[in-house]
């Protein structure tokens, strides 16, 4: 008796990217690649939802998103402190 084989869905690599490159975002890198992280990781959802269940990676692709975006976020808090920082330093330079 012969059992039909069982064929891994296969992951879009797009999807794959997105979560290295949003990981890369919180380690590395923050603006460039959480951008591109984002990016990679819509193009991968289209693309997934595109095959009708022949791709998989969804979740690859969502974590490289929230990835992205938190990479961003800190980003933009770790500016936000710089040129609060500068402007401490500037307007107590100028005082004294």
């Amino acid at each position: 008796m012969s059992y039909p084989q069982y064929q891994p869905q296969p992951t879009s690599g797009a999807a794959i990217t997105s979560l290295v490159l949003g990981i890369c975002g919180l380690v590395v890198c923050p603006l460039v690649c959480s951008v591109v992280a984002i990016v990679y990781g819509k193009r991968a959802r289209e693309e997934i939802a595109a095959s009708n269940g022949r791709l998989g990676g969804d979740s690859y692709a969502s974590a490289g998103i929230i990835t992205g975006w938190v990479g961003l976020g800190l980003c933009a808090l770790g500016l936000a402190f710089f040129v609060f920082f500068i402007l401490l330093f500037a307007v107590g330079a100028s005082s004294s």
